[in-house]
């Protein structure tokens, strides 16, 4: 195992959207095989680095300029939702854990604001502390076979006081069941209400959450396509909502800063892409045999 897939229990199931664990170890990789690319994500992630370090991709400031490293990663730190996409490196092995949480439900449990945390990564113990942050902080110190699951069993008693145990199958129906909440709100009617609480929530607005919602309906159409067959990009695009495939286009490289075709070659050859790999085996398993 090198790259994994997590998926919570149904009772966090409005509280953690998914985990990734990478574990490089025993493995020969060449300097280009130990990056990592990410899409731009609207949701907020606490990672932890057990073994080996990360070191974020500092795009350059001028196109003149290559990218370069910044300092290693602290060992537990939290990214806002970002809004372009990103990428990491590790001079060797390494073992980590990402874990994406709903922004309202890191909200509720650590008590911060994600907005002003919007494409921003701070050191986790840079945060409000308290008992709960004391203890994800503790989960760093330790490198074992099952950190998700550790994570799990910490907050499961927790988001059971909080809200009820179901499912969001996907960014679609978390976004929809944000507006819902936001538009019948007790704190009182009206468009512009509304759309605060929904920015208070997630950071972003209704309408840029959108661009998420369809580039994630785009994967999964596309994952539903045999792995080595041509995608018909003009299909695609009509499947995923967008308004022709020049649209789409341009949209997903917002996302992952890659056009469709050539990431799909990308995610078929580079082992830098493993993520999303990850994602599209995600989208291609039935949705029967999915935790909730």
């Amino acid at each position: 195992m090198h790259a994994r897939l997590h998926l919570p229990r149904p009772a966090l199931g409005t509280c953690i959207y998914l985990g990734v664990e990478r574990d490089t170890r025993g493995l020969q990789f060449t300097d280009a095989q130990r990056f990592n690319y990410y899409p731009a994500s609207p949701l907020p992630m606490i990672s932890w680095t057990f073994q080996g370090d990360l070191h974020m991709v500092q795009q350059p400031t001028s196109a003149s300029s290559a990218p370069s490293l910044a300092s290693a990663l602290p060992r537990a730190v939290l990214a806002g939702p970002h809004r372009k996409p990103s990428a990491s490196w590790s001079p060797g092995a390494v073992h980590a854990l990402s874990v994406s949480f709903y922004p309202e439900a890191l909200s509720a449990l650590l008590g911060i604001n994600v907005e002003v945390l919007v494409d921003k990564i701070v050191p986790l113990d840079a945060l409000a502390s308290g008992p709960l942050l004391a203890r994800l902080l503790d989960v760093g110190m330790r490198d074992n076979d099952e950190p998700f699951s550790q994570i799990e069993a910490m907050l499961q008693p927790l988001w059971r006081n909080l809200h009820d145990a179901r499912a969001l199958p996907n960014l679609h129906g978390w976004v929809q069941s944000l507006a819902v909440r936001a538009a019948f709100s007790k704190s009182g009617a009206g468009i512009r209400r509304a759309q605060r609480r929904f920015r208070d929530w997630t950071g972003q607005s209704y309408r840029d959450l959108q661009l998420f919602v369809r580039t994630e309906r785009a994967m999964a159409h596309a994952s539903e396509q045999p792995p080595d067959a041509a995608l018909d990009l003009a299909a695609l695009a009509a499947q995923a909502g967008f308004a022709d495939q020049s649209h789409m286009g341009r949209e997903v490289r917002r996302v992952t800063g890659i056009p469709p075709g050539r990431l799909g070659e990308l995610m078929r050859t580079d082992e830098a892409f493993w993520f999303y790999r990850l994602m599209m085996e995600h989208f291609r398993e039935p949705a029967a045999s999915r935790p909730g």
